[in-house]
């Protein structure tokens, strides 16, 4: 109930906000410590204040904004001009925006915390790590109105960077190991840092997970969306909604046990971009928390892999995983552990779904087939991987 009334609280204020943005207009942004609502107040004067920071001589002097798309949030390329100083410090050109201009942005990912925690990610945590997701160069967030903005390197242009989804996206031999390394360089580079919890404040997976159960009912729409999916949730599992429920709570209790790192926590196919050598990347880190590797990797490999390729390559993908998170500083179980701890968390992808196609039926965010086929993908993988019936034992990690 206090989660539930906490989150009322916020819709309320953030509406209140908003109506009160629209009443009096939405002046032009000067300052770095102002936190704009749309590409539409931008300045350059902003613009240098925010990218050229340690170039005291740097100067944006004109900047163009090119394409975009609104969804959950509005998201704009921007081309920026430099003087002279600019231009011999390298300062970046090709930037790509995400922002929160309308009230339905702030609900879906304001008042979620999502926006916060994607500002967080690029302006504090992004520069730590040596990984291919995008550079970051700006990330603000207002927490009483929920305005955001989030300004990173244009990977299309800077990078070569394709895009695809569940439907589109084909994920070979040599893309699926890339995956598993990209996962153990940032898991080993903040393994059992404790920035995470202390100076970051991330949320722990498991309350993240209650969090979003008590506010929105995560746990429970998904088992809805389960009943209308009947051709894509494995016969094994349908008419078991409370058993996916209970083993992702206890699925979650285990991640928890044991040692903890950064957690992306969303890597489904829409949220990987390939670069021109094939290799796969991830960006949308507004989903950020701190947990158990395991509960990625699961996600990612059940997700994004067909599944006979998955199930012909799991057991070497997980072999690969553990050395490459104990070259880049993690400390990992043996290879046989490690599989009990992937086969343990196969509910946080299926339980997303589920959800997202219960969404998708009032606003479509995700394309259907994307949606269905991801469900059907990591639904087969809790049946194959015996999910359910391996969580009477924590990993020895």
């Amino acid at each position: 109930m206090r989660e539930q009334l906490a989150m009322a609280s916020a819709v309320t204020r953030v509406a209140a906000t908003s109506a009160g943005e629209r009443i009096r207009g939405r002046s032009a942004v000067t300052r770095r410590d102002q936190v704009p609502a749309s590409v539409d107040q931008l300045t350059t004067g902003w613009l240098t204040a925010v990218l050229a920071t340690g170039h005291r001589a740097a100067r944006v002097t004109g900047f163009r904004l090119g394409s975009g798309s609104d969804g959950t949030s509005s998201r704009r390329a921007i081309t920026v001009d430099w003087n002279e100083a600019g231009i011999s410090a390298g300062l970046p050109r090709a930037i790509y925006s995400k922002s929160t201009p309308s009230l339905l942005n702030r609900l879906l990912v304001g008042v979620t915390g999502a926006a916060g925690a994607e500002a967080l990610f690029y302006s504090r945590i992004r520069p730590e790590l040596d990984i291919g997701a995008p550079a970051g160069y700006h990330g603000a967030w207002d927490p009483r109105s929920c305005r955001s903005m989030v300004l990173t390197e244009d990977i299309a242009v800077a990078r070569g960077a394709r895009f695809a989804d569940a439907s589109t996206l084909k994920v070979d031999r040599a893309a699926a190991e890339s995956m598993v390394t990209e996962l153990a360089r940032y898991h080993g580079a903040l393994w059992e840092d404790p920035r995470l919890e202390n100076t970051w404040n991330l949320l722990r997976a498991d309350d993240w997970q209650r969090m979003f159960n008590a506010r929105i009912g995560f746990d429970r729409g998904a088992v809805v969306g389960m009943r209308l999916l009947p051709d894509e949730v494995p016969a094994e599992l349908r008419g078991r909604g409370a058993d996916i429920r209970a083993g992702l709570s206890r699925s979650l209790e285990l991640n928890a046990s044991g040692p903890l790192t950064l957690l992306h926590q969303d890597v489904h196919p829409g949220n990987w971009f390939t670069l021109p050598d094939g290799s796969l990347n991830l960006y949308d880190w507004q989903g950020i928390g701190r947990g158990g590797w395991s509960l990625d990797v699961s996600y990612a490999l059940s997700a994004a892999l067909d599944i006979e390729d998955r199930r012909n390559w799991e057991r070497d993908l997980i072999e690969l995983y553990v050395d490459r998170l104990a070259a880049f500083g993690g400390r990992p179980p043996s290879p046989d552990e490690a599989f009990l701890a992937y086969r343990q968390q196969m509910f946080r992808g299926f339980i997303f779904w589920t959800y997202t196609y219960l969404v998708g039926r009032v606003s479509k965010l995700q394309t259907d087939d994307h949606v269905r086929r991801i469900v059907r993908r990591t639904g087969q993988a809790i049946v194959d991987l015996e999910s359910l019936d391996s969580l009477d034992r924590m990993p020895r990690w």
